[in-house]
């Protein structure tokens, strides 16, 4: 039941999308088909989570405005996208042109240039503080990350993630972890022991901190 409420709310907005002007609950009871009421549980509920915004509209026979309905943004980044599909071409044309070697060193250049913007939420000097906000950072990023305890207490605490954010590109370009571990390693300020990857059949993806 939850599905189907889902994919009729995805049909409204692409529906209002096709439609750069809005359309009315008149107009999108047609449409879908559905009832009125059905389409304005619909309205509430995007409304509420910002996929939709609704505006008055004057009506030509000049009597009271109507409402007509608008998508957002966030509203249209909610419908499918092929992200995966696009970063699978450009990095097939990539490793075509450079090599892998060279791949793999740009990867490294591209996580280079996201460390002055997030090396801003580091706060304190010592490295077991980083490697906890960095987890943080990693956890905004989409990645399921935590610190775990080394098994000596001279070390620094591993960093795991319990998944891989491009797993299946990971699997066909393992060129890619170069960026997880550039950005570590200049986040953190250490050497990274990349210990399991889970483009290489890991659980988890595990790094370790070199003491010095």
């Amino acid at each position: 039941m939850f599905e189907q409420f889902e994919t009729r709310q995805h049909q409204v907005l692409a529906l209002l999308q096709e439609s750069q002007s809005g359309l009315t609950i008149d107009a999108l009871v047609t449409r879908l088909e559905i009832s009125r009421t059905a389409v304005n549980q619909h309205m509430v509920s995007l409304e509420r989570d910002g996929l939709i915004k609704k505006f008055a509209q004057q009506k030509s026979t000049g009597g009271r405005p109507g409402w007509s309905y608008q998508i957002t943004d966030e509203g249209i980044n909610q419908l499918p996208k092929q992200y995966s599909w696009f970063s699978e071409l450009l990095l097939d044309t990539l490793k075509e042109e450079l090599g892998s070697q060279k791949l793999e060193a740009y990867m490294k250049k591209v996580a280079q240039s996201l460390v002055p913007e997030l090396r801003q939420q580091l706060k304190g000097k010592e490295p077991k503080e980083h490697i906890q906000q960095v987890a943080g950072i990693l956890l905004s990023l989409g990645y399921q990350a935590q610190t775990e305890v080394a098994p000596s207490k001279k070390e620094l605490p591993i960093l795991t993630a319990h998944n891989c954010v491009y797993h299946d590109l990971a699997i066909k370009h393992p060129e890619v972890c170069a960026f997880d571990i550039a950005l570590l390693e200049q986040l953190v300020d250490r050497k990274v022991d990349h210990q399991e990857c889970m483009a290489k059949g890991g659980h988890a993806c595990r790094f370790a901190f070199k003491s010095s």
